[in-house]
């Protein structure tokens, strides 16, 4: 099993390269992770002046194929000539490919999400094509399989990792996520919808009082933030990242013991643990900082890996 050292280094180097890939680089990187992360799947090499027939890799024992495109680091994606592409690029696969069943259109979106029309467009082109598959392929998802490699396989690729990992650095995946939060702008709260019943009796079962249950329920009001997060990146990164708040509740139990104010100091227990050792202990950093600490505690303490839930507290 990896450790959270070798994860940090090994997702961000990746990232890293995928920032800077575009072209013949980019469906390079692709093939190097596909060809260990997808059984069957072959890359192609252009002959002739048949070329590669439009055919970025494929899987011949399930017909599955796959278009990359990797548009420029230094230029915007172009939502409409993407969406174009992704069906031009299947009408040049078809003509030389026969018997497509699976299509996807792989794009280095670098982590800004696939624009919703490519997904549409290829929806419709698999209900047109009687395709049993046609999906996006996103940065997320190519990092996701990434991090499922085995280690040996990792390094070939990211070329190793450090042994050690300087102090300024935090190799929690946490960490990435409460910067980003840190560093955006959130949607007004009096914009989004009202918290749930199951939330309130939630703050109620665990003992919170005022002013927590304020600062829970003002700061619930921001979780579309960390969604925004992650619907950008690989599913891999959300799991390690509750893994590690329930794993730091969990701490926080220990560190504290149970008395009538614990659950309240507790969430501050938390706040402090949650921000790196490395940020600049300035008032209005750390401001920023606590702020975001709050809205993860508020969307980890909805989904139950910080807090109890209602269904571990047993009736007398």
């Amino acid at each position: 099993m990896s450790t959270a050292h070798e994860d940090f280094w090994s997702r961000t180097l990746f990232k890293l390269r995928l920032y800077e890939a575009s072209g013949n680089a980019f469906q390079k990187l692709f093939n190097s992770v596909m060809q260990y992360a997808l059984p069957g799947f072959q890359s192609v090499t252009p002959w002739g002046n048949w070329g590669d027939g439009g055919n970025d890799g494929w899987c011949p024992h399930d017909n599955r194929y796959f278009q990359v495109y990797g548009p420029e680091a230094t230029t915007e994606l172009n939502v409409v000539q993407a969406a174009t592409k992704s069906v031009d690029d299947f009408a040049k696969l078809k003509g030389k490919w026969p018997g497509i069943e699976r299509y996807h259109f792989v794009c280095n979106d670098r982590y800004c999400g696939m624009p919703a029309p490519i997904g549409s467009i290829l929806i419709e082109l698999a209900k047109q094509e009687k395709l049993l598959e046609a999906t996006p392929f996103s940065s997320a998802d190519l990092t996701g399989r990434f991090m499922n490699l085995q280690p040996s396989e990792k390094m070939e690729i990211v070329y190793g990792i450090p042994s050690e990992l300087p102090d300024f650095i935090d190799p929690n995946a946490v960490s990435e996520l409460l910067t980003y939060l840190a560093d955006s702008d959130s949607v007004p709260p009096s914009l989004l919808a009202n918290t749930s019943p199951d939330f309130h009796a939630k703050i109620a079962l665990n003992g919170i009082t005022s002013p927590v249950t304020d600062y829970l329920s003002f700061y619930f009001y921001q979780v579309s933030d960390v969604d925004r997060f992650f619907s950008a990146r690989d599913s891999g990164l959300a799991q390690k990242i509750a893994l590690e708040i329930t794993a730091l509740y969990q701490q926080s139990k220990a560190v504290i013991p149970e008395a009538t104010e614990a659950p309240n100091e507790r969430y501050i227990w938390l706040i402090e643990q949650l921000i790196p050792s490395s940020v600049p202990r300035h008032p209005h950093t750390m401001k920023a900082y606590r702020q975001a600490a709050q809205v993860i505690i508020a969307k980890y303490f909805e989904t139950c890996d910080a807090y109890e839930h209602p269904n571990s507290f047993t009736s007398a």
